[in-house]
């Protein structure tokens, strides 16, 4: 009876150690490059009235391209194109309906261990002005949010961008949060 559980501490031990390797199987596929993402200038104050029919766009926005490894180096064949921007918004103002997600292909080519900088990208979709919950704070429709009160829509735009490497690696950028305060004043 007390071998048993000696049997069972050992085996654990042995599957313990066995997993510590160092290495992962995740390793092998994953792309060696990181993308992070950084908004340098923005407006985050949207009057959908006055904006009728413009994008929500970012002024300047760079892409990074490091090594995932801090002390490792990047070669051309870790070059990433990008392919696909998804934006996913949340309330930040206590609300619970968002806008809907929206996804666009847009290439763009970072340079291994080099950056793009972008200048007036956009982001998000005038058309999307018109539909729940931001067609609400349309003059026509009340002009107030149902769920707050209140007669503007705080939303988290979060960006996620998608490709591959040049030599066929899955990568996105790290997801970044852009605040927004949108609103309607009355012509």
């Amino acid at each position: 009876m007390k071998r048993i559980p000696q049997i069972c501490i050992l085996a654990a031990l042995a599957l313990l150690a066995a997993s510590c390797g160092g290495n992962s199987t995740l390793d092998d596929t994953e792309s060696a490059v990181v993308l992070t993402v950084e908004v340098e200038l923005y407006n985050p104050e949207i009057d959908i009235c006055g904006a009728a029919g413009v994008d929500v766009s970012i002024e300047k926005l760079n892409i990074f391209s490091n090594p995932k490894d801090p002390g490792g180096t990047l070669g051309t064949n870790n070059d990433v194109n990008l392919e696909r921007w998804v934006i996913t918004p949340s309330r930040s103002d206590g609300g619970t309906t968002a806008s809907p997600e929206w996804a666009i292909d847009q290439g763009i080519f970072v340079a291994a261990d080099g950056e793009a900088n972008l200048e007036n990208w956009r982001v998000y979709p005038a058309e999307f002005f018109l539909e729940l919950p931001l067609s609400n704070l349309l003059i026509e429709n009340g002009g107030v949010d149902p769920e707050t009160g209140n007669r503007n829509i705080r939303q988290t735009l979060r960006l996620e961008i998608f490709g591959r490497t040049v030599s066929g690696k899955a990568v996105s950028t790290v997801p970044i949060n852009i605040a927004f305060n949108f609103f309607c004043v009355s012509p």
